[in-house]
């Protein structure tokens, strides 16, 4: 299975380019419903819904934002946009969503921000240009197709 693991999205407090701070928890009920529905968040490229390129397998909500980890599918497209973020040409995330709760905020610095407080994700993306520079991948990575015990009696075979 390919795998990527990143951020898509941070808790740092440092407005993204619409002027945006997400508040830590922002996405707990949206996560929660979808893993109790069975049905994963889509991974797209630059969130093109007709480059479907694999599915959120899990998103743990860490002090520094939301983690996850995705696989790509096994198609043409997909191992396609795996190698470039592979290369490290593309290797940031975006999402998009629905605002359910929001205001405005004064961070510590006097910065005037508009605080996401409870958001509805619809899907991640791979992007070459995010709204937050720190969302980033943080692993891109091939695991076996074999199990190690193939693995071996394939070597033997061979």
């Amino acid at each position: 299975m390919m795998t990527i693991n990143g951020y898509f999205s941070t808790y740092d407090r440092i407005p993204d380019s619409y002027g945006d701070v997400i508040a830590p928890g922002a996405f707990t009920e949206t996560i929660k419903k979808r893993e109790e529905s069975g049905h994963p968040f889509p991974l797209c490229w630059n969130h093109d819904l007709d480059q479907i390129i694999g599915k959120v397998d899990s998103i743990e909500d860490t002090e520094k934002g939301p983690l996850m980890t995705a696989s790509f599918f096994d198609t043409p497209l997909a191992q396609e946009k795996r190698e470039i973020v592979k290369s490290g040409v593309v290797y940031q995330f975006s999402f998009a969503y629905d605002v359910l709760e929001a205001g405005p905020t004064e961070l510590e610095d006097g910065t005037k921000a508009n605080e996401l407080k409870k958001l509805d994700l619809f899907e991640v993306s791979i992007v070459p240009i995010p709204a937050n520079p720190r969302a980033e991948v943080t692993d891109v990575k091939a695991g076996r197709r074999n199990s190690k015990a193939d693995e071996d009696a394939i070597r033997q075979a061979i």
